[in-house]
């Protein structure tokens, strides 16, 4: 998982391929932090009660020119992003929208907040769709209360003639870190207070 998580998160909810990884080995799953399960998430988006797809890896640092960097002694990941029950909420609305997070767990609470501020420098890299299109977007930040230290942003884009819109939330609790993704393709935004809602269940979880 790389600082760049920020410019992907619309590309990555909008298009469903992107956001479903391969299962891990047993032995990487053993030492990385917990995410929320599907029990947990419907309780706030009912409509996800479908499945979970996890994954896990290693954490990567960022460079200056955008690229992922080497990744970070001791530290890892555990990504999820989680299915609808009913087949006729696979488009992703305001009102239903695409869910992931990534919980992270890094050696130290200092090496968690450098990734943290690294998250919000990643705003200007350049953004590229399936088929290489550059995509333009837009971000607003977005004030909230959670753990030692945290960002928020709205980000939106028009996407393959789609207008998509996601919060992307970052919170550090000790060594800790979550980023949590809430995306509608259908121009409309989602709610922030769930998304709120969401991430403290996920730094809870991982912490």
């Amino acid at each position: 998982m790389s600082p760049r998580w920020l410019s992907r998160t619309l590309v990555a909810l909008a298009v469903p391929a992107l956001v479903v990884p391969a299962l891990a080995t047993p032995a990487s799953a053993a030492k990385a932090p917990e995410v929320p399960s599907v029990a947990q998430v419907t309780k706030i988006y009912p409509h996800l009660g479908g499945e979970s797809y996890v994954t896990h890896d290693k954490v990567y640092r960022s460079t200056k020119n955008c690229k992922q960097g080497k990744a970070i002694k001791g530290a890892t990941a555990t990504f999820a992003s989680y299915t609808v029950g009913d087949p006729a909420d696979q488009a992703a609305t305001g009102a239903k929208p695409s869910v992931f997070t990534t919980a992270m767990k890094f050696r130290t609470a200092k090496a968690a907040s450098a990734y943290l501020r690294a998250s919000g420098k990643t705003v200007k890299c350049p953004l590229e769709g399936p088929e290489g299109e550059d995509i333009k977007i837009k971000v607003t930040k977005i004030t909230f209360k959670l753990g030692e230290e945290r960002q928020g942003w709205t980000i939106s884009a028009t996407f393959d003639q789609t207008r998509l819109v996601a919060h992307a939330l970052v919170v550090r609790k000790g060594k800790h870190l979550v980023t949590t993704g809430v995306s509608s393709s259908d121009g409309k935004k989602p709610s922030v207070k769930k998304a709120v809602k969401f991430t403290k269940v996920a730094i809870k979880t991982a912490s």
